[in-house]
């Protein structure tokens, strides 16, 4: 018969079920992957807990599941060909590294959805904003362990001393902490401004970088969103070794100016400019009320000069430059009814015959 027909040691015959198992393997896993899709993820909508849904997502997708499945049906059909030890063991190296990567893409996966359905969702319920920068740190930290193990278990599997392996780290640990010093400094300083929390995601900060709003606190760096909508990606060692100025931490914001009249101003006006705008702040419900200070406070070159003095309580930037906008137009059109002039740079100059 012709299946019986030999080539590289083996007979078509062995080749034939090696190449079927292998389509079987990849039939069988997208059988249960469309099963998971149309089936289970239905029926896990029905349960009150979230882990049967979340595996029923992982089992949804292909990776990682059909890798595993289809790598069994391989390892299956691979015992039919007659191959040298040598290949076989490179086969079944190969094969644990495959079952390793599934199982720790799955367990990611498994535990990033526990984050996101149970995390995720306390932290949007909560008012604090620490729980939310916390929870990509978590998913990062989730897959870095993650590999480290998988790593420890492949190089195990390879005859690797483990024990000795990370003895050695003391040894070597060194020349890897040189290697990649600023990743580690970057990395530490990340810990301390999640531990000390000098500011946290939605705050306004003003740094030597420039003025916006926290967007995300990673374990390196941070990202600052500015009012030109550009994206700053800051180094976590730049923020906790420079100033850094958090404006959405102020009590309030200081406005600190002066208004300057002309010297034909008559004092009564003088002193209805002073009323039209102590009245104007009071007014203001974004103004503290004991902070206001109005006063003519000095004989200018060319103006007399009003000093104005108050405290918005807004934290919001854009709220802030509302109220900011309010006042400065109230001011001025209250200025213009009653005929009060603002001064302009001049000089007056007088010629004696």
């Amino acid at each position: 018969m012709i299946l019986n027909t030999v080539f590289f040691g083996n007979s078509l015959n062995n080749y034939f079920w090696f190449l079927f198992y292998i389509a079987f393997g990849v039939l069988v896993s997208w059988v249960l992957i469309l099963l998971s899709r149309n089936i289970l993820q239905k029926l896990t909508k029905h349960t009150k807990t979230k882990i049967d849904d979340i595996i029923a997502n992982i089992l949804a997708k292909p990776l990682p599941f059909k890798i595993l499945i289809v790598t069994i049906f391989f390892n299956i059909g691979f015992k039919f060909l007659t191959v040298s030890q040598g290949f076989t063991n490179f086969i079944k190296g190969f094969s644990f590294v495959i079952y390793v990567f599934a199982v720790t893409l799955f367990l990611i996966k498994f535990c990033i959805g526990i984050i996101e359905e149970y995390l995720e969702v306390y932290a949007k319920k909560t008012d604090s904003k620490y729980d939310d920068q916390l929870i990509p740190l978590l998913k990062t930290l989730i897959k870095i362990i993650w590999f480290v193990v998988a790593v420890l278990l492949v190089l195990s599997n390879f005859g690797y001393n483990i024990s000795a392996l990370l003895a050695g780290l003391g040894i070597g640990g060194l020349a890897v902490a040189l290697a990649s010093k600023d990743i580690l400094e970057n990395f530490l300083y990340g810990v301390v401004i999640f531990v000390e929390k000098p500011f946290k995601m939605g705050d306004t900060l003003k740094t030597s970088d420039g003025l916006g709003t926290v967007e995300e606190i990673g374990i390196r760096s941070t990202r600052i969103r500015t009012f030109d909508n550009t994206l700053i990606v800051v180094p976590n060692r730049n923020l906790s070794n420079s100033a850094v100025e958090n404006i959405s931490e102020r009590r309030a914001r200081k406005e600190n100016f002066t208004i300057r009249v002309i010297y034909s101003t008559e004092t009564k006006k003088l002193e209805k400019a002073k009323d039209i705008i102590k009245k104007i702040l009071v007014n203001n419900e974004s103004v503290e009320k004991d902070t206001i200070f109005v006063a003519f406070e000095s004989f200018g070159d060319f103006s007399l000069n009003i000093r104005v003095m108050y405290w918005i309580t807004e934290d919001d930037y854009a709220k802030y430059l509302e109220v900011k906008d309010k006042i400065n137009t109230n001011i001025k059109k209250e200025f213009e009814k009653q005929k009060i002039s603002f001064a302009l740079p001049s000089q007056t100059i007088y010629l004696e015959k």
